[in-house]
């Protein structure tokens, strides 16, 4: 699938949403301006043309047309059809580009609840696709009724409406992706090691529970996150490690219990190979309390 891959922060900042009606042999005019303009059709079809590329938005269809690009009705409508429209700028020194993506990996990152610097991420667009419009619809409505009397504050709550927004056209290409197997079995597999940490790694375990063999399990979760089992887990474990440390006095044999671990000296070999600080060494450095 074409999307417009955007790397955030920044973030898209909607300019203006709309809708109306068309009846019959109306055609959309010929204009070309500085932002995106995400249309989605909830009734009949937009016939669209941009730079010479022709769309039928058909209803339960979008389409992004891009900034700088010439955009026209390419055919007048033939029956009723009914458009919302999103109008929003990417504000960064280099616009997205149309990118071929099917696979959309979840790696983890690494972070701490120590951070004091947002984490870089990425946001995928579909150039053209189907949308849920049971899902949709009721967020454009939305839009639309703070848009109608904006004020400064409305400013705010209309981009936390547009980022509702985004998330489920992702979740929706997501789900009508060729993988989206997978991604979802991918899905549950992360759910359920992070779910049992305390628990020692048990492949046949979890085959029993989520019903498919450890192989296929393994291989979902390898294109959902490029982990494999163990190495998730092993991320999740350092992960809580850290924040026990951090947020309790509690002895360091005890962290490595919680965290799965039954050889405290693994435990340390493991944290100290992938923080660079024994656990000893890290709770000295980021520990964010004192005791007298």
């Amino acid at each position: 699938m074409l999307v417009l891959e955007l790397k955030v922060p920044p973030f898209p900042l909607l300019a203006a949403v709309g809708h109306t009606v068309w009846q019959a042999g109306v055609m959309h005019a010929e204009r070309q301006f500085e932002a995106f303009d995400l249309i989605v059709c909830a009734k009949g079809t937009l016939y669209m043309e941009e730079n010479g590329i022709a769309y039928d938005i058909r209803e339960g269809t979008m389409l992004v047309l891009e900034p700088g690009k010439t955009h026209r009705g390419c055919r007048p409508t033939d029956r009723e059809t009914e458009v919302y429209w999103i109008h929003f700028e990417y504000p960064a020194e280099e616009q997205p580009v149309l990118t071929e993506k099917s696979h959309w990996h979840q790696p983890l990152l690494n972070r701490s609840d120590q951070d004091t610097q947002a984490q870089p991420g990425l946001l995928d667009i579909p150039k053209f696709a189907e949308v849920d419009l049971r899902t949709m619809v009721p967020i454009l409505q939305d839009m639309l009724k703070v848009h109608g009397m904006l004020t400064p504050y409305g400013v705010y709550e209309l981009h936390m409406l547009f980022g509702r927004f985004l998330i489920e056209l992702q979740g929706s290409m997501r789900k009508g992706s060729p993988h989206a197997r997978s991604f979802f079995i991918g899905e549950q597999v992360a759910a359920y090691l992070a779910d049992n940490l305390e628990a020692p790694f048990d492949s046949a375990g979890m085959e029993r529970d989520l019903h498919y063999h450890f192989d296929y399990l393994a291989r979902c979760l390898k294109q959902y996150s490029g982990m494999s089992p163990l190495q998730y887990r092993h991320h999740l474990q350092m992960e809580r490690a850290k924040r026990l440390l951090a947020h309790s006095e509690m002895p360091l044999i005890k962290v490595a219990e919680q965290c799965g671990f039954r050889d405290n000296n693994y435990f340390t070999r493991l944290f100290k190979r992938q923080t660079s600080f024994t656990p000893g060494e890290y709770r000295k450095r980021y520990q964010v309390f004192r005791v007298d």
